[in-house]
């Protein structure tokens, strides 16, 4: 996982594929708050972006997430959360890997998870098989969340 200010993104710029990785973040970089809900590709199969807008839930009903082809860049375009990070060795599945959607759960464990503020400006890279629970409400800003997650295929990276 990297967690970081958006502004800094060009420190982990892949020396494979570099620029594939530099049209991503700055496609990422194009949003504003008032771009519609949805999918947004940019190159099929390879980059796309899916954008929400929720309201944030408790700790408690949250799941580590992760994934086997994309890595996730998460950022937001208004309002707070945490995003957890964990290591997957030593958590318990939750639900199977479901190959289509790219995604599988395990149980949340506050032992061995890192909590990160994601707010406008900052974002979180994770990569393949790092867990990872986004959408956690943040008691000192409770309210909307608009949030972009950038979808880069692993080849990139490789």
């Amino acid at each position: 996982m990297i967690f970081d200010e958006l502004a800094c993104w060009r420190r982990y710029v892949p020396h494979r594929n570099a620029s594939e990785f530099c049209q991503a973040i700055e496609f990422l970089r194009t949003f504003s708050p008032d771009i519609a809900v949805g999918k947004h590709v940019f190159k099929e199969g390879l980059i796309y972006a899916n954008v929400q807008e929720y309201t944030p839930k408790k700790l408690a009903e949250g799941a580590m997430e992760y994934h086997r082809d994309f890595v996730d860049v998460q950022t937001l375009l208004a309002g707070t959360e945490y995003i957890y990070y964990s290591p997957l060795a030593g958590l318990t599945e939750k639900s199977a890997f479901d190959a289509e959607k790219d995604c599988g759960f395990y149980y949340f464990d506050p032992a061995s998870a890192l909590a990160c503020k994601l707010q406008p400006g900052n974002f979180a890279m994770l990569f393949p098989e790092e867990g990872h629970m986004p959408c956690i409400e943040c008691m000192e800003d409770p309210g909307t969340v608009k949030k972009v997650v950038l979808k880069i295929h692993r080849s990139i990276f490789e």
